[in-house]
């Protein structure tokens, strides 16, 4: 009897060992009046919202929420801190509800104690007595910082898809029609970094006056440029002009951080009615032009690095389009800029496509990747667990250049974070559709989603529109079977795990359309199987890098050096 107290009891210090130590947040609601189950969802979900107190929770679920420990947040109202009017939240107690009072995996958008946004993952479990909910026990996972990464992404995407846009514009606009092209420009900035008014100042007379040339206003703002032509160039302070001369620019958050002394500028900046305001200078072989900026109206904005990084990208397109005639040098100077962008976008995208593989007894593994632009839309990835197991990612997302290259970083984001939390191909694949669909409109992905077990000479994988993996085993040359549609195309595809059981001296070959969809001088492709073909002719080659080498040149020895498309391959030899 006393050894069966002493294992209980270890149980027990066990549990609430986990309970205290976990990295999730633990919790559980009561119900300060029990719930009929009989009353209309709506119903329900209000009652839940007023009546569901915090009676148990671990440290984790209160710092989670800003707190110190458990006991600070005990006894908190659901309603306090998981907002009832948020669409998000709403639909998910109604997901819970509906679900027999259990859910898994259900998003939510909350605020901690310090008012900050954040992102959650719950999973709950509701407990029904006679017809009414109880309490509810569940588990809370933060991803407030995986939705602020896509976030990010998503607006490097809309940025430099803006930028491009912009770029192409000027370059095909008509030198008479640079004004109109300045004003679309001065538009679709004002409106991508939200700022009520987008303007242009150039100097006037030799540099004795200054002009407003230039203005766009947001809905319901008006329109100030007719009061400030031929403006005295002493009406900005000189202070101020060797700010922007100095630093490129300068900044108001609020009209009271303009010192009493420049009376003019604070009687200019009223008379315009802004609140607060950001200008970069325009400058042109070390002859200064003017500024552009913006200035907010409605109420005081904190203008951020990306909105003073846009203004100058965009100014030295106008200036560019000043004087592209006479400045020709200048163009191609802004080429080289952006080139060089491209360059820096094109080893971030190394990350992308993994080159250095883990030395194992167990396996051998190398890559090869070529992208069709410096940048491309091919992914390459893995993740090594503490038992070694291996997951890999080897994806091709459609299109080319920098929104391909982007979102595959956010695919590798998602992978990452999913394959960490132990989610089998199969699932992680079908999260991917989760994550990405609401932000990615224009690409699709194929991918396959593989899971290596060096130890027990096992893959599991599940496809996503991908050419099928090759297994290669003596003679003997295997498709491996499981075919399915790419990602975000349709929204409702199951994607299933399947397997094979590898075997000593196997050899097993991914690789991208791109590798085959090449075509002769005589406008013959090579195809999948002639590819396989060129896979399977050298597959005697025990040298990883030997046998990439030389499936790459016979490659390009069919299409005489010409490829439309990045091209990738990933190998993986089976040892002892």
């Amino acid at each position: 009897m006393e050894l069966d107290y002493k294992s209980r009891l270890e149980e027990i210090e066990k549990v609430d060992g986990y309970f205290r130590r976990s990295p999730e947040g633990i919790w559980s609601y009561e119900l300060d009046s029990p719930l009929d189950t009989s009353l209309p969802i709506e119903e329900q979900r209000k009652w839940i919202y007023e009546n569901a107190r915090l009676t148990h929770c671990n440290d984790t679920m209160a710092r989670i929420y800003g707190y110190h420990n458990a006991e600070e947040i005990k006894g908190v109202l659901l309603k306090d801190i998981v907002q009832p009017t948020n669409k998000i939240n709403a639909f998910g107690i109604n997901e819970f509800i509906r679900s027999g009072y259990k859910i898994h995996d259900s998003e939510s958008e909350e605020i901690d104690l310090k008012g900050k946004r954040k992102y959650f993952l719950s999973t709950a479990l509701g407990v029904v007595e006679k017809g009414h909910l109880l309490r509810a026990w569940g588990v809370l996972k933060d991803i407030t910082s995986i939705r602020a990464a896509e976030s990010r992404l998503k607006r490097t995407i809309a940025l430099e898809s803006l930028l491009t846009q912009l770029s192409r514009y000027f370059l095909s606009v008509e030198p008479g029609n640079t004004t109109e092209a300045v004003n679309h420009t001065l538009g679709e900035l004002g409106k991508f970094c939200g700022a009520d008014r987008a303007f242009l100042f150039l100097y006037t007379h030799a540099g004795l006056t200054i002009s407003n040339t230039n203005e766009w206003c947001a809905e319901g703002i008006e329109h100030r440029i007719h009061l400030l032509q031929n403006l005295p160039i002493e009406t900005f302070p000189k202070s101020d002009y060797e700010t922007i001369s100095n630093k490129g620019h300068i900044v108001y958050d609020s009209l009271d951080n303009v010192p009493s002394s420049h009376t003019s500028l604070r009687n200019l900046l009223e008379r315009r009615g802004t609140r607060s305001l950001v200008v970069v200078g325009l400058s042109s072989r070390d002859e200064e032009l003017g500024f552009i900026g913006f200035d907010s109206v409605k109420g005081q904005k904190l203008w951020t690095e990306e909105d003073i990084y846009v203004l100058r990208l965009v100014g030295d397109l106008i200036v560019l389009a000043f004087d592209r005639q006479k400045r020709e040098s200048d163009l191609n100077d802004f080429y080289e800029r952006m080139n060089h962008d491209l360059e820096l976008a094109r080893l971030t995208q190394r990350s992308l496509v993994s080159r250095e593989f883990p030395s194992s007894p167990f396996y051998k593994m190398d890559s090869y990747f070529r992208p069709f632009e410096k940048v491309g839309g091919d992914i390459i990835t893995y993740i090594q667990h503490e038992n070694g197991v291996l997951d890999i990612l080897f994806g091709d997302v459609s299109g080319h250049g920098i929104s391909s290259a982007m979102v595959s970083g956010m695919a590798v984001l998602s992978f990452r974070h999913h394959a960490k939390a132990g989610l089998s191909p199969a699932e992680g694949i079908q999260q991917f559709v989760k994550d990405l669909k609401p932000m990615v409109v224009e690409h699709h992905i194929a991918a396959v989603w593989a899971r290596f077990f060096p130890l027990e000479k096992k893959l599991v994988y599940s496809y996503a529109g991908h050419p099928p993996i090759v297994v290669f085993r003596g003679e003997e040359k295997m498709e491996l079977k499981g075919m399915n549609l790419p990602l975000l195309i349709f929204d409702s595809i199951e994607y299933f795990n399947e397997s094979i059981k590898l075997q000593k001296d196997d050899r097993i070959v991914f690789y991208s359309d791109g590798m085959y969809e090449v075509f002769n001088a005589e406008g013959r492709i090579l195809d999948l199987p002639g590819f396989q073909d060129i896979l399977h002719q050298h597959r005697d080659l025990g040298n990883l890098d030997e046998y990439l080498d030389q499936v790459v040149s016979e490659v390009f020895q069919f299409s005489e050096g010409v490829f439309g498309d990045d091209m990738a391959m990933l190998v993986i030899d089976i040892n002892g």
